[in-house]
Parts: structure tokens; C-alpha cells; sequence
């Protein structure tokens, strides 16, 4: 049980806490981290957004704006003032994932121990945001310069959404950064995401006569079993890999109206209700594909297809690394992500420029109990954005 400490208290602690480690890319970062972020009842990131909106205000000659997004919650966008087109865009998110339980200290009074920073969201990616924003701050006025900082990111893109709606389509940017990677590596692309929900109907009969029936649940998953097949053989990329599909949700049973399943064994189920997440390695693999894919299997097996909704449907992105190492010398080692990074929809939206992702997170602790960022990366990574900078101001 923790006792939580007023934001006097936490903001007097700091200088206690950070004492020789005193920079200032780990002072913002502490800063970032004893304000909660996540997304739930009672909790959001208006507070944050508030605090770096200010920070801005007061630490650059940037023109700054809200973009509100949903519900008071909203983007912060931050240009070059002038007339100058945009040139790089640097994006980063504030929101993170709830603490939960079992962490060994409270999650949002940043600690120092054994060189690392610990706190919610410091590897994701509160540690990465401050050293951008601490390396905007210390350099010199670059023209075409837009920072984004967004909402919702581990929730529904929200944030992410609402910019590209705005502003997508006028810009074309030379660079994109997203301070959404990891430490010693460069992010090159990733894999999409498509999440679909449906249903499958069949023909309810007597368990004993299975022949009689058609069962929604055992035909409907030799479906997705032959579904996941097809994609990772027919809609696979030789850098991203293959298209994975992950079978996240399935109920069903005899079929009793209004989304009500009958759980008796001596019915054939002739209702099953399906939720897949599918990473798309290929731009030919969408939401229509998949569904008319199905939709083939499960007239095959007698089956109807019925209350197909798409949640999400998004491509893969791929930058190839000869682009990046001809445009900067940065050290790291060139990977692709296994998970979705919505950066992927400014490099779609804004005619595929450049795109790449750095960061101080080491992955094993984003998202964990007891969640830090190495202090030495941190730096790194504020060094790395100075050496952008100085790049594209030339």
C-alpha cells in the first residue's frame, strides 16, 4: 500500500531523488512520470498535456496549439513560426498503461536506483518524450520543424487518428521520428493491424446426430484455422515477415436471441462469435481481403457469415535503411517492429517519406511492474534527436 504524496510533496522530492544524476532530459522525465496518464476512471492525460503544453510555452520559440481529440483530451502541435513547410516531424504519446498491482514502489514517485530510473511510463515512453523535447528546447531554431505529441496510443489511436484527419494530407514531410523506439536499435517499419469481430451461423440439430447439424464453433474454427494459413503463406513480406493472425476471443452455443447462448450439451452450436487481431506483413492484406477470405471458407463449411465489423484496419509501414543511413549517421542497429507503431499512419498519409523510430525503452520493461529507463539512454537519446537537428538545419 502506497500513501500517495501531494504534487508539492513529489515536485520537492525530486531534487532529493535525481541528486548528482541532475540533468535536465531526467529532470523532465521525472516530471512526466509523477503525473498519472493512463487512460480509465478518474485518470487521463489532460494533466500531462497540460504541463508539457506549458513547458513548451516556456522552453521554445515554437508556436503551440491544442488539437482537442475526444472528451477535453487532446494533441499538442508545436511548428516553426512562419510560413516555412514542414520538413520533419517529431511525434511522441503521453498516455500509458494502468500500474496495477505488486509494484515494489509507488509507480508515479519517480526512483533512482542502479542507474535506472522507475516509474510508470519511463520506458514507455515518458523517458524518450523528455529527451526530445529537452533537445528542441537546446537547439537552435530549425525552419520546417513540427513536434507532435499525442494522445490514446495505447488505447484506440485516437490522437494519432485525429492529426492525420487535420493535417495528413497537406503535409509532406522529408523526415519522420518517432520517439516511440528502442535503445540501440532504429525502427525501419512494422506490421499493420486489422481487428475484426463477426459471427458464424450454422444448424443447431441433436448432439447425438451431429450429422444432422452444422456446428458454429467446430467448423467456424477449422475457418480461422484455414484463414491464418492462407495469410501467413499468401500475404507475407521478406522484411516484416508473415502476416499473424490471433484468434482473441470466441463464444458461442445454441443460439437463444438477443446475444444469449444456450450451454446445453445435447444441442449442436449453431452460433459462434469470433474476435481476431491480424498483423499484416503485406499491403495487399486489408479488413475486405480477410472478410472475403472467410467469407469463402464458411460458405464451404455451411456456414453464414453474419455482423462483420472492423475495429481497426491499418497497414504495414517499411522505410528501408539505405534511405535512413544516407539521410543520418546514427548508431543503432536497423529493426523492424513485431508490434504495430501508429506512426505508420503519418508515413501513409504523407506520401511514405522517411521514417524511423529511436528511443531510450528497453522492451522487456515497457508496460511491467517496476517499469524504468536506463539514465545512460536517456542522454543517448536526447544526443541522437540534437544530432537530427543539426542534420536538417543545414
Amino acid at each position: 500500500m502506497f500513501v500517495r504524496q501531494s504534487n508539492i510533496g513529489i515536485i520537492s522530492l525530486l531534487s532529493i531523488i535525481l541528486g548528482k544524476y541532475m540533468t535536465k532530459t531526467l529532470e523532465l522525465t521525472s516530471q512526466l512520470v509523477s503525473i498519472p496518464s493512463w487512460v480509465g476512471t478518474g485518470c487521463d492525460e489532460i494533466k500531462v498535456a497540460d504541463f508539457i503544453f506549458d513547458w513548451l510555452k516556456a522552453n521554445t520559440k515554437l508556436d503551440v496549439i491544442k488539437q482537442p481529440v475526444i472528451n477535453g483530451r487532446y494533441n499538442i502541435i508545436a511548428k516553426t513560426i512562419g510560413e516555412t513547410p514542414t520538413r520533419i516531424i517529431f511525434a511522441g504519446h503521453i498516455d500509458t498503461v494502468q500500474a496495477g498491482a505488486n509494484w515494489e514502489m509507488d509507480p508515479f514517485v519517480p526512483v533512482i536506483k542502479n542507474d535506472r530510473l522507475y516509474g510508470r511510463g519511463s520506458s514507455d515512453m515518458k523517458g524518450s518524450l523528455s529527451a526530445m523535447l529537452q533537445a528542441i528546447a537546446d537547439s537552435k531554431d530549425m525552419p520546417g520543424l513540427m513536434v507532435l505529441i499525442y494522445i490514446d496510443e495505447e488505447y484506440d489511436f485516437a490522437g494519432m487518428k485525429a492529426f492525420i484527419k487535420e493535417y495528413g494530407s497537406a503535409l509532406s514531410p522529408e523526415l519522420v521520428v518517432s520517439l516511440d523506439g528502442y535503445t540501440g536499435k532504429i525502427g525501419t517499419g512494422c506490421r499493420g493491424l486489422i481487428e475484426v469481430s463477426f459471427k458464424l451461423l450454422g444448424k443447431t440439430g441433436h448432439a447425438g446426430r451431429p450429422d444432422n447439424g452444422v456446428n458454429a464453433i467446430v467448423s467456424g474454427t477449422n475457418c480461422v484455422a484455414k484463414l491464418k494459413r492462407q495469410l501467413a503463406t499468401k500475404y507475407s513480406d521478406p522484411v516484416l515477415g508473415i502476416s499473424t493472425l490471433n484468434l482473441a476471443y470466441i463464444q458461442g452455443g445454441l443460439n437463444l436471441g438477443d446475444n444469449r447462448y444456450g450451454r446445453e450439451g445435447n444441442n449442436i452450436a449453431d452460433i459462434a462469435e469470433f474476435v481476431l487481431d491480424i498483423r499484416p506483413a503485406s499491403p495487399n492484406l486489408d479488413s475486405q481481403v480477410v472478410k472475403a477470405i472467410l467469407s469463402r471458407y464458411a460458405a464451404s463449411a455451411k456456414l453464414e457469415l453474419v455482423d462483420f465489423a472492423v475495429r481497426h484496419d491499418l497497414g504495414a509501414w517499411i522505410t528501408p535503411y539505405q534511405d535512413i543511413s544516407t539521410k543520418l549517421d546514427l548508431p543503432g542497429i536497423p529493426e523492424t517492429f513485431g508490434g504495430y507503431v501508429d506512426t505508420q499512419m503519418i508515413w501513409a498519409s504523407c506520401g511514405k517519406p522517411t521514417c524511423l523510430a529511436i528511443g531510450a525503452a528497453t522492451p522487456a520493461v515497457a508496460h511491467a511492474v517496476n517499469e524504468y529507463v536506463e539514465i545512460i539512454d536517456l542522454e543517448t537519446t536526447y544526443q541522437n534527436v540534437l544530432n537530427i537537428l543539426k542534420k536538417y538545419s543545414k
